[in-house]
This record gives C-alpha cells, structure tokens and sequence, in this order.
C-alpha cells in the first residue's frame, strides 16, 4: 500500500482506511525529494511541520502493527540525513507507547557519508549532473552529504527481521520496490511498480493528493487500483507517471543497473485498474554498483526585495531598465571584482519560471513582479546591493515616459526580506562505486526492539 510523499500534506484518511480493508502485505512511502532544493540538506533541517510527518507515521505503524506486516519509510524528512532517521525513531517510539504496542523489530538505515571518507574515495566518484569533478576544494565548500541507497540495503533489513525500517536517503522506487524483490519477485516488475506508485494517487486521473492506493505485484505484471472512488488509473495515467522525472522516458538508472522499460505494456484490467507488463532489470554490464551522492553547501546570506510596475512602457522596456539598474549598482555598491555578491531579478510576467528557455518573446502584461534577490557572504553587504537595486527603479529612465520618479513603482513592503537560512547550493551530485552494497562506511544499520507496554 503507497500513501504519497510521507508528511507532505497529510494522508486523507478515507481512501487511507478503505485501502486497509484489503489484505495488505506491506505498508511502504517514500519521504523525501531533491526537488525541495538544496536549502533543507545544506542546513540539515526538516521540510515538512513535524505534526504532518507524525501524522502519517502514525497510521502506518498502528496499521501495519495490526497486521503484523513490515513497514518501510525511505529517505526520512524529505533528506535522509542521519538526524532526519533519529527524529523519525522518536517518534515510532513515542507512538508505540501512545498506542502500547506490542515489542517490533526496528531497523535504522543511515546513509549520511562522511567528508573525509568520500576524500579517501575521491578516485571511485564521477560525476553524474554536476558539470565537474568531485575535488577536495569541493567537499569543503560542502555541509553535508547523503548516499542514495537501493532495494539491497533495505532487503538486508527485511533479511533481518525488521518490523520496520526507517532509512536515510533512497531510491524513490527502491523503497517499495524492496519488500516484492525480497519475496522472490521479479526486479524489473518491483522496480517499474515502485516507481509507479511512490507518489500514490498522483499516478491516477484525475490527480489527488495523498490518497492512497494498492500495488499488486505478480510474476508477470504489476497492478495499479487507487481507493479513492473518484480516481482511475488508466494506462495513459500509469505510463505518464513512469516516464516523468528523467531525460529518457524508457529508462530509469538505479544501483546496479538499470529498469528498462522499453518493452512495457499499460493494459486496462478495469477501468480503473491498470496492469503493466514486460519491465525489466538489466545490470550493469561490467557488474559495478554505484549510488548517487548528493551534497550541498553554503553560499552565504540571501536577502529579497519586492518591486511592481504597472507602465506598460516600462514593461515594454524592461530588459533595459534591469541593465541600467544592474550597471548602477555597481557603480554605487563598487566593483564585484572577487564575486563578493550576487544579484538576481526573478520577474513574474515575463520569464521567471523558465528563465532563457522560455520560448514566448513577447509578453501582454499589464503589469510585472520583480523579485530581486541578492546573495552574499556578507549579510550587510548583501541588504545594501538589494537595497540599492530597490531604489534604483524608482529612477528608472525609458523611451515614452509619462511619470516623474517612483511614478511606476509600487512595493509590497519596504522592508528588506530575510529567510530564516542561509542560501546553500547543490556541490555534489555525482556517483560512488561501491565493491559491496552493503559498505559500512556508507550505509550503517541499527537494530533495537521497540516496546509500547
């Protein structure tokens, strides 16, 4: 059974209790994501309020207790870091003795990875996106940094025992994929099906969120039925779900190998069931494993302001205005010889989202949102080049203008804006070549037996 992100909204409880109706062999969800950005790795702090996550963990312990069935949750507040798995462990201890449970097996996987052991390792790691090599200059300018584990590690767990198991950062599909494959399914199938299902409902029209769903994995095909009675999974559903998130649609890369699914069949068993057929497993040709490592770092302080125009001349020429404003600012602020900061104007109603791939040119606004963004390691220095970027529109000059100063501009507040972390970027994404799946300087269990009563 798949509930969705753990702890990114909470789980409905409808379709949650009707799912539990069946015969439910495993409870597994995935807890994490990159896509959160490298904010929450960097400064090494929960995504999700606390409240949210013990909800979920609360149904799936209560649950997968009743039913003497494992429990698997991956990649433990939304990082997988070491301390993210501890925090996740106080809370099945204090709901075991919230509901007085009877004694279970809990597994804890870290996968946090020392700095000074990925230096000792340098010559295994190549990059995977990053655009450069891991270096020891690098991991300096790195806080901390996970390794993305597969279904190995998480089936020596089930191996030993575990009622549940908590785990560091994961492979999104290895967390539900582990629990067929350790039951003698085929890994292509579980794999295909773990990545199917790990965000629950949003595999089915019409999309929902955190309503749950059943996987069912066979021998020749795995199964997608959502509980919420207003959803279906349908093949064109199932098969968009499969093929987001990477550059090649057919193909996923996991450790060891790689989930081929250029021969998968989306075929409707109901009109609200899908199956899938033909998934494969294909390893790796020279039998290397490897695991993604990701890292991330600080920059320095990020300071934001708020800027609206509303001329339609200044909209028109606002390309020029951010050139002028940025060339003033360094005049005033002076020369950014060593990089001492960073401006950025974000501007909603025209290109914000996707930057210089945004294929309309010309733009209809009646009005534009500026959001500018300055990041230095000096947090004074970093307010005075925001603050000053600010000012600047207020003396904006272009072609066909009406107004005097500040006739254009209008500002939700002005007050410089400050996050409550430091900026931080990703430094490592790269893989590590590992001799043994489970190397235990990089992936370290704990066992301990959990008594409610």
């Amino acid at each position: 059974m798949s509930t969705g992100n753990l702890g990114d909204n909470i789980i409905e409880e409808g379709s949650f209790y009707e799912g539990v109706k069946r015969q439910i062999d495993c409870f597994a969800a995935d807890a994490g994501t990159a896509d959160a950005g490298p904010t929450f790795l960097g400064a090494d702090m929960p995504h999700n309020p606390i409240e949210w996550e013990e909800h979920d963990l609360e149904l799936l312990l209560v649950e997968s207790r009743k039913r003497n069935v494992p429990m698997i949750v991956g990649s433990c507040s939304t990082t997988g870091t070491d301390s993210a798995v501890d925090r996740y462990a106080d809370i099945i201890r204090r709901l075991a003795t919230k509901h007085k449970l009877e004694p279970f097996k809990m597994a804890l996987i870290y996968s946090q990875v020392s700095k000074e052991e990925l230096q000792r390792r340098l010559k295994d790691i190549e990059p995977l996106e990053a655009p450069y090599e891991l270096t020891e200059e690098v991991l300096n300018e790195t806080t901390n940094v996970t390794a993305s584990m597969g279904i190995e590690q998480i089936v020596h767990a089930l191996e030993e025992g575990a009622d549940v198991i908590l785990a560091g950062r994961a492979c999104d599909d290895a967390v539900l994929a582990a629990y067929p494959i350790y039951k003698g399914f085929p890994k292509g199938i579980s794999l295909h099906m773990g990545k199917a299902a790990e965000c629950a409902s949003l595999v089915c029209w019409p999309q929902m969120v955190k309503e749950s769903i059943i996987a069912t994995v066979t021998k020749e095909y795995f199964s997608i039925e959502p509980m919420h009675p207003a959803q279906r999974a349908t093949p064109h559903s199932v098969a968009a779900h499969s093929m987001y998130e990477r550059t090649n649609p057919f193909v996923q890369g996991v450790p060891g190998g790689i989930l081929d699914m250029h021969e998968s069949e989306y075929v409707a068993e109901t009109d609200r069931i899908t199956r899938v057929y033909g998934s494969k497993f294909v390893p790796s040709p020279d039998g290397t494993y490897k695991v993604k490592l990701e890292g991330a770092g600080e920059v320095g302080y990020r300071v934001y302001h708020l800027v609206g125009i509303r001329d339609t001349r200044a909209i028109a020429n606002i390309d020029q205005i951010l050139k002028d404003t940025r060339k003033k600012v360094s005049q005033i602020i002076g020369p950014n010889r060593d990089n001492d900061y960073q401006l950025y104007f974000h501007i909603y109603g025209k290109n914000a989202i996707m930057k210089d791939f945004e294929p309309q040119e010309q733009i209809t606004s009646h009005e534009l949102a500026i959001v500018i963004e300055a990041i230095s390691k000096d947090q004074e220095l970093a307010t005075s080049v925001a603050k000053c970027a600010k000012f600047r529109f207020f003396y904006m000059s272009y072609p066909g203008q009406m107004n005097s100063s500040g006739g254009s501009v209008a500002l939700l507040t002005d007050e410089p804006l400050y996050p409550k972390n430091k900026c931080y970027r990703w430094t490592v994404d790269h893989l590590l070549r590992l001799d043994d799946p489970l190397d235990d300087k990089i992936f370290r269990f704990s066992f301990e037996t959990v008594r409610g009563r």
